[in-house]
Order: structure tokens, then C-alpha cells, then sequence
């Protein structure tokens, strides 16, 4: 129970982390900087700083690896829910 718990955790971690990388590239594709306002509106950098030769990221590529990172967090939360639950239901019973 312990370990599916832990393993599910770190399955979160590493699709959150997955989506993070994602996001920043596709940001980074697009001129943004690397900081954003705390309104998450990101500022564009300086058109002289852009070498859009240097840039090539694939976003149908992106896209895919953000939806396979979110099809994973979604399924190692319901392992957690799930194991709450009957973590839950055993404490109800024993008590």
C-alpha cells in the first residue's frame, strides 16, 4: 500500500516536472522571458535579443508530451485519491 502511495507520488513529481519543461520551451519559443510578473502575464523580450534562427521547437511535439504528462498525473492522483479511500475505510472499520 505504501509503496503504490510513494510510487504514485513520485509519478506526480515527474509528470508536474515533465510539464513544467514543456511549458518552458514552448515559452522560450515564442520570445518570452524566462520570469514572469506575478500576474503570469510574461513580458516579451527585445526584438534585437530574438535570434529566431536558433529557435526551433516542434509544438505538435510539445503538445503530445504535455497530454501524455497530463493523462499520467491524472492517473497517479487517482492512485492516491484511491488509496486514501481505503486507507479511510480501514481506520472506519478498526475503529
Amino acid at each position: 500500500m505504501i509503496n503504490g502511495i510513494f510510487n504514485a507520488l513520485s509519478g506526480l513529481k515527474n509528470s508536474a516536472q515533465i510539464l513544467q519543461k514543456s511549458a518552458t520551451s514552448l515559452q522560450n519559443s515564442f520570445g518570452f522571458e524566462k520570469n514572469m510578473d506575478m500576474v503570469g502575464k510574461a513580458k516579451p523580450r527585445k526584438s534585437e535579443l530574438i535570434d529566431t534562427n536558433s529557435i526551433y521547437i516542434d509544438i505538435s511535439e510539445e503538445v503530445v508530451t504535455q497530454n501524455i504528462a497530463k493523462a499520467a498525473f491524472t492517473v497517479n492522483a487517482k492512485v492516491v485519491v484511491t488509496a486514501d479511500q481505503i486507507i479511510g475505510t480501514t481506520l472506519d472499520i478498526k475503529s
